[in-house]
């Protein structure tokens, strides 16, 4: 449904007034714009998941195919000790992308899509030398082993990305998923001494990559991890149909500790910003102890948006975060 039509211009406009003039300005341009028939398809479709799974390390088929969630984030490919061993098929991608019961869910491919991980295909044996890397490949990542910084506005990185039938983009599609999780969208806050147009860039790179999916496919779905700040350039708010947050109420400096009131604040304002534009908004925390579950499940779901609980590695998955009749959650095993 449209914005419009699910609260009315002038509703729009009182809830806009609540928010920073960036933001109300955002909401209301997205309001009185008039969405192609794709994009209200696309937003209609992911509008209705009411839970949803991230799995990326130790996937099992059967596993994902036996899942109950509306929504599944997996990786493209299968990876061993992260080292590449191939890519899921499509015939295994289309058993992942139906329910026990038969019914659609909406499955999407992680894609780091501004930092390269040395286990991807587009990976060059030459590059574990660093005499050998490109200059536009920089420093290593001291939290994941094995992910690069990189020069995300240079053509030969995003050509890596998008563009040719073995790039990364185009291989997933290929493969049959119903669109990404773009990872990374973050990754311009690290390059801003160094290169003062990096959030521009970074603008420009996510709004191509959406342009160009959606002319091969318009009903592609695009859900962009983290970076909330950029919901302030349009061309990202129209390009995303999703964002999903990671450590909203949780973890930001250490584990299980709650976030600064003002760094949560700051965050639900653009997060509302995306929600009364019409996107989704996913929410993982990274929790073990069962009543800061149960708070961050109970706020979360009071913001409108979709909860999930994982561990930080996401190397099992848990069940949907959807309380029974009596307002429990259910037991989340894979801590």
């Amino acid at each position: 449904m449209a914005l419009v039509g699910a609260l009315g211009l002038a509703g729009i406009t009182a809830i806009a007034d609540r928010l920073a003039p960036a933001r109300a300005e955002a909401i209301l341009v997205q309001a009185q714009a008039q969405p192609d028939d794709a994009s209200v398809a696309r937003r209609q479709r992911i509008d209705s998941v009411r839970n949803w799974g991230y799995w990326l390390s130790s996937v099992e088929v059967s596993g994902v195919s036996a899942a109950p969630h509306d929504l599944m984030v997996i990786d493209s490919e299968v990876s061993d000790s992260r080292s590449f061993e191939r890519e899921y098929t499509p015939a295994e991608v289309a058993l992942m992308k139906r329910r026990p019961d038969g019914s659609a869910r909406i499955l999407l491919a992680y894609l780091s899509f501004a930092e390269a991980e040395h286990y991807r295909p587009y990976w060059q044996p030459d590059w574990d030398d660093p005499a050998k890397r490109p200059d536009w490949l920089g420093r290593p990542n001291r939290r994941w082993a094995g992910n690069f910084a990189v020069k995300y506005w240079r053509p030969e990185w995003q050509r890596l990305i998008f563009g040719a039938p073995e790039s990364y983009l185009d291989r997933v599609m290929a493969q049959g998923f119903d669109g990404v999780y773009l990872d990374r969208a973050d990754a311009f806050f690290d390059w801003r001494k160094l290169n003062p147009s990096a959030r521009r860039e970074m603008v420009a790179f996510l709004s191509r990559l959406a342009d160009y999916a959606r002319q091969r496919n318009p009903h592609f779905l695009i859900v962009m991890q983290n970076a909330e700040e950029l919901i302030e350039d349009a061309p990202v708010l129209a390009a995303i149909d999703g964002i999903a947050k990671e450590d909203l109420f949780y973890g930001v400096r250490r584990a299980e500790e709650p976030n600064k009131p003002e760094d949560v604040e700051w965050s639900l304002q653009l997060l509302q910003t995306a929600r009364l534009a019409g996107r989704k908004v996913l929410v993982v925390e990274y929790l073990k102890d069962a009543d800061k579950i149960a708070t961050a499940a109970k706020r979360i779901s009071e913001e409108g948006f979709v909860p999930y609980f994982a561990p930080r590695q996401l190397n099992c998955l848990n069940p949907p975060a959807v309380p029974d009749a009596s307002g429990r959650l259910p037991d989340f095993p894979c801590r």
